[in-house]
């Protein structure tokens, strides 16, 4: 769950943003996360792939995700610094 494909593949301004999108999302409350959800699944013609993940994430217990640290985003990646052009 925590190091999924999806977290290992985007780059971290993309995760920066998934993850600043899903806690605003989150702050919404639970009818605007489904509705959501319903809209992704709808674009991308994956509803019963969304159902699959939403069923992987139901055996998850709010103490369980706690105690791996998924309860907090992961700190930022560190960046080299740029160089002037």
């Amino acid at each position: 769950m925590f190091n999924s494909p999806s977290r290992t593949t985007l780059s971290p301004l993309d995760q920066l943003r998934l993850d600043r999108g899903a806690a605003h999302l989150h702050g919404l409350g639970p009818r605007a996360v489904s509705e959501a959800l319903a809209t992704l699944a709808a674009r991308i013609g994956g509803t019963p792939a969304l159902l699959a993940v939403l069923t992987e994430y139901e055996a998850l217990s709010p103490g369980q995700v706690r105690a791996a640290g998924g309860d907090r985003s992961p700190p930022p990646t560190p960046r080299p610094p740029s160089t002037p052009r």
